[in-house]
């Protein structure tokens, strides 16, 4: 996933600058108009990825100095869940065996902190149940306490995952 963003920002007309040395570690990656510089801090490329899928929608998606504007941040977040941690990719993981947390992060590519951010974000939006259709079935997805996955069907059809 990470090889396709950093081609989808080439293709955009954006710059990125994989290992910029920011002088905090807290700074993770920063969008300043066409390029986006990632931390040479970040060791792994489950955090690089999710860094630079939020960085990309800031390029794409913000307008102006949105330092000072956490709606815009959330947008951007937002679209980071959906593109990297969305319902149908949940339920990808889960049919090629996902079956615990650091299971589903592995298998999208992302860090399990972003995983559980993604399902807080899904809890406040979609409440505690979503009802999605993917490769013709449908699934339902439970996102409280934790995330559960079963086939929408008669009781011998269901199956229960959780993470």
């Amino acid at each position: 996933m990470y090889e396709a963003l950093l081609e989808e920002a080439h293709q955009k007309g954006l710059t990125v600058i994989e290992k910029y040395p920011f002088l905090s570690e807290r700074i993770r990656g920063l969008c300043c108009d066409d390029t986006i510089a990632l931390n040479a801090a970040i060791d792994t490329s489950a955090e690089r990825t999710v860094v630079l899928c939020e960085e990309l929608a800031h390029a794409t998606e913000t307008v102006g100095n949105i330092l000072d504007d956490p709606r815009m941040e959330r947008k951007a977040r937002e679209r980071s869940f959906e593109r990297l941690a969305s319902p149908e990719a949940l339920i990808d993981a889960y049919l090629c065996g996902a079956r615990e947390a650091w299971e589903f992060a592995e298998h999208l590519g992302v860090t399990e902190e972003f995983l559980r951010e993604a399902m807080a974000n899904y809890r406040a939006r979609f409440g505690v149940f979503k009802k999605v259709t993917f490769g013709g079935a449908e699934y339902a997805l439970t996102f409280e306490p934790i995330l559960t996955i079963r086939k929408w069907g008669g009781a011998k059809n269901r199956r229960k995952e959780s993470v």
